[in-house]
């Protein structure tokens, strides 16, 4: 099953007039990250399909964050350290100490497979998957309740392809439950 979030984002849209929208991430670990956006049926402020690049980025941008706290120092370190840096601390400490030998590879090892997951994570997050849905009681749709977005690299340009969720289903993985949006969650006050 996936790890679902749904949370109601704000931005600023427009003229800076505040903005909300419904947004559901689908993330399961041999399948493509997915954000589903949902324009909000009383619709404040400027609509998800207008301000598209504002909230993709800003939501990769949440994506992206490190979220393992308690490596933080081990990520830090080897972010700013090159490969043959690592490897010499490694082998001063191999050298002083024989009690240790043991631990400082298993916390090398660790501290590698970590920055492999990360740099595994920032792929999937930049090959993220972008759906707008707007709920078919809003009429605002054009035929379609769910629209699959890609930007353009370099312009972040939208490009919008009408889409049905038997299709979002079939090409991620997904079950059809996972895309599907309780109207009542876009009718919020």
């Amino acid at each position: 099953m996936a790890i679902t979030q749904d949370f109601i984002y704000g931005f600023g849209g427009f003229g800076g007039y505040p903005s909300r929208c419904l947004i559901r991430i689908l993330d399961e670990a041999d399948k493509p990250l997915v954000v589903i956006c949902s324009q909000m049926a009383n619709k404040p402020g400027t609509s998800v399909t207008n301000a598209a690049e504002i909230i993709s980025k800003s939501i990769q941008e949440y994506l992206a964050q490190d979220s393992l706290p308690l490596c933080a120092a081990i990520q830090r370190y080897i972010k700013t350290s090159k490969l043959t840096t690592i490897l010499d601390d490694l082998i001063t400490r191999l050298k002083e100490s024989k009690t240790h030998t043991i631990f400082t590879l298993e916390s090398i090892k660790l501290a590698l497979e970590y920055r492999e997951s990360q740099i595994a994570r920032l792929r999937k997050v930049k090959e993220l998957i972008w759906v707008e849905h707007y709920n078919a009681s809003l009429g605002l749709n054009l035929g379609y309740e769910y629209m699959e977005v890609s930007f353009v690299p370099g312009t972040w340009g939208p490009k919008w392809t009408g889409t049905t969720i038997s299709a979002l289903s079939e090409s991620t993985g997904y079950p059809i439950a996972e895309f599907q949006i309780d109207p009542s969650a876009v009718h919020l006050p």
